[in-house]
């Protein structure tokens, strides 16, 4: 897998992910990451905002295996912009852009920039996602939360709807996962 080859060496002289043992990073990483793909029927050619993508995930895995999928990656670090522009470019991923800069930055910048379909996240506050969504999300968008729980319903306001929760258990005892799909009404 050129992927997990490729960000074991970029890891050792960049900061990609604390999580080092191949098992895992591929429990952790790829497999949590492609649960979207079970948690939210993805239209053809939707276009995807991975916000903190990091090493690319959970944008690059979707996109790997919904290439129809166009796909944008939010993250504020240079270094992991680096490697994410190199990974794109050895998988010869196409409709892959990245935003180099923070959420913030993303969504002042976002004046030409064409809504989201969906908004993908992992490790980030939800009410922060959830704030700054409001502008850059399609009216009838979803944005997709990556939890260890499933979200408490009394930290969203009244405007966010969750539409779904898709709960897993991570093979080899390395917990259960929620994907949460919300949706915003204005």
């Amino acid at each position: 897998m050129i992927y997990l080859k490729q960000l074991k060496e970029w890891n050792k002289t960049t900061n990609l992910t604390s999580i080092v043992k191949d098992e895992e990073v591929v429990i952790k990483h790829f497999i949590d990451s492609i649960a979207a793909i079970k948690a939210e029927n993805f239209i053809d050619g939707s276009l995807i905002f991975d916000i903190g993508s990091g090493a690319g995930f959970p944008g690059i895995p979707i996109k790997i295996l919904r290439p129809d999928l166009r796909l944008v990656l939010v993250e504020p670090s240079k270094k992991k912009s680096s490697f994410l522009r190199y990974i794109i470019g050895l998988l010869k991923l196409r409709d892959v852009d990245i935003f180099e800069g923070s959420l913030e930055q993303f969504a002042d910048s976002f004046i030409n920039h064409e809504q989201a379909n969906y908004i993908v996240a992992r490790g980030i506050k939800f009410e922060f996602i959830i704030d700054l969504s409001r502008a850059i999300l399609t009216s009838n968008g979803r944005i997709l939360l990556f939890l260890s729980t499933s979200i408490d319903r009394s930290r969203i306001d009244s405007r966010t709807i969750v539409e779904n929760e898709y709960s897993f258990d991570l093979p080899i005892g390395y917990g259960t996962r929620v994907v949460t799909s919300l949706s915003l009404s204005s």
